[in-house]
């Protein structure tokens, strides 16, 4: 039975009681810090071009809001590193459907998305434009109100989160999803709410590490996961280092994994093979209750949380409900335990939600049994090419039947002898073979409609793809999505 929303936080208040009394205080203080009044229903991605799916989290974050008389967050995670330096749009040319790789202006893959260079505006312009150019439908898509958005800026160098967030704001201004606050992970990050948390893994490393590893173990054993590194890598552990799920990061370097070597009442930090720094632990929780500046950051070194830990500290500091999308509600199983285990409380609730929207594309409808079927085809001609070509010999097709006879006598009452069977079955082939040279064009044939429903699958595929960027659908598309999700949620 679907508890109403209302009824479902009511069960899980973010208070004292569940949070514990400085938890709930932090909780209490961030949210007055960021002006966050009344439930916080809260999503987030990464700074990057994302599909539909992910839109539809914001739209229901949206509508939760609404009903619920509170905020609606999307939480932009830039401090991750750009999965490709390229937008991918399909085109449909006079040879069929493809797909083409745009450039995104300056993207270094190498560093996170807080600190992609800032690009001329004149680059974004024609980045736009040549996508818009590739796109039949380009001029009806939520494109040209992302763009300009992304435009809107006088910034002749617009930053790219800023540009990203502004283009995001312009689609759900035009869609009806007002009033949706972007906040991002390395703003929360220099907050004292997520720096306490985050001094708590550095001052118990190895109870946090462990705490870590086996929540993960227990996902692994639920769902009976054997590749090394799923649903996340387990973090090292060792008598000497313990790696905790947090980056350290710098304006000029990779992230790199933060390593802790604890000592008796000191401990050293490490960006992997990098030293970071010597601390005592009253150094960084004082700093974080006072929320200074971390002892290491005059270095240009700072701290992000990895992809668990950030969850985790979303649903315990941030949200009333946290919307994942599917990949991230199946490791949120791994935060919920570490959460009780490490910090000893239950994290707020959180869902999930996806959709799926096609692009309007051309599409030829085959399947792979379509393939199948095809391939068989041509198999069974070498096989039987009896069944296929017309005004063969009388004298092939009795010398083959006689052949098959054979070959069946002797798998029958002389299984053994291999060594004829053997000449049967070469000499079945030669017969094969002469046959099909009565027709030569005939394999081609096959050949070629094998290689023409793969060629027509492959093109479905394109057009198929959920993963486009989600302002390359039709504006009209995503109307629609926002209007049947709005119906799908009412009363929840």
């Amino acid at each position: 039975m679907r508890l109403k929303l209302r009824e479902w936080l009511s069960d899980q208040p973010a208070s004292a009681a569940r949070l514990g009394a400085d938890l709930a205080a932090a909780r209490s203080n961030l949210r007055r810090q960021l002006n966050l009044a009344g439930p916080v229903v809260a999503c987030g991605h990464q700074a990057e071009f994302f599909h539909a799916g992910v839109f539809a989290k914001i739209i229901a974050t949206h509508i939760l809001a609404g009903q619920l008389g509170g905020q609606a967050v999307f939480l932009t995670v830039d401090c991750d590193l750009p999965k490709s330096s390229e937008l991918i749009v399909p085109q449909i040319t006079s040879r069929g459907l493809r797909r083409v790789a745009v450039a995104i202006p300056g993207c270094d893959r190498r560093l996170a998305f807080e600190w992609q260079p800032a690009q001329p505006r004149s680059q974004w312009l024609e980045f736009f434009a040549r996508v818009t150019s590739l796109l039949d439908f380009g001029d009806r898509s939520a494109l040209p109100i992302f763009a300009r958005g992304w435009l809107g800026s006088p910034d002749p160098q617009p930053q790219y989160c800023d540009a990203l967030g502004s283009g995001r704001a312009a689609v759900e201004a035009d869609l009806g999803l007002t009033g949706v606050r972007e906040l991002r992970v390395s703003r929360l990050c220099d907050q004292s709410a997520f720096r306490l948390l985050m001094a708590r893994m550095l001052t118990e490393p190895r109870r946090c590490a462990e705490d870590y590893n086996r929540a993960l173990e227990g996902y692994r054993q639920r769902h009976r996961l054997r590749a090394a590194g799923q649903p996340a890598p387990r973090l090292q552990v060792s008598d000497q280092v313990v790696e905790l799920p947090l980056w350290a990061v710098h304006p000029r370097l990779p992230r790199r994994r933060l390593l802790v070597a604890p000592h008796a009442d000191w401990f050293e930090l490490r960006a992997e093979t990098d030293f970071v720094g010597r601390f005592q632990p009253a150094e960084l929780v004082g700093a974080a209750s006072r929320n200074s500046a971390w002892p290491f950051e005059p270095e240009g070194w700072q701290l992000r949380p990895r992809a668990i830990s950030l969850s985790a500290l979303a649903r315990l500091l941030l949200a009333d409900l946290f919307i994942h999308g599917v990949g991230g509600a199946k490791y949120d199983e791994v935060t919920e335990d570490f959460v009780r285990a490490f910090f000893g409380v239950e994290p707020a609730p959180a869902s999930c939600v996806s959709a799926t929207l096609h692009l309007p594309l051309p599409r030829e409808g085959i399947r792979p049994q379509d393939i199948n079927a095809a391939q068989q085809q041509s198999r069974d001609l070498r096989y039987n090419p009896q069944r296929h070509l017309r005004g063969l010999p009388a004298e092939l097709l009795q010398e083959r039947a006689r052949l098959i006879e054979q070959s069946r006598t002797l798998s029958k009452d002389q299984p053994w002898d291999h060594d004829a069977r053997r000449l049967v079955f070469q000499a079945i082939r030669r017969i094969n073979q002469t046959m099909l040279q009565t027709d030569p064009w005939k394999a081609a044939e096959y050949d070629q409609r094998v290689e023409t429903l793969r060629m027509l699958w492959e093109r479905d595929q394109i057009a198929d793809d959920r993963g486009y960027f989600y302002a390359l659908h039709l504006r009209d598309s995503l109307a629609q999505l926002v209007s049947r999700m709005g119906r799908l949620l009412a009363g929840w």
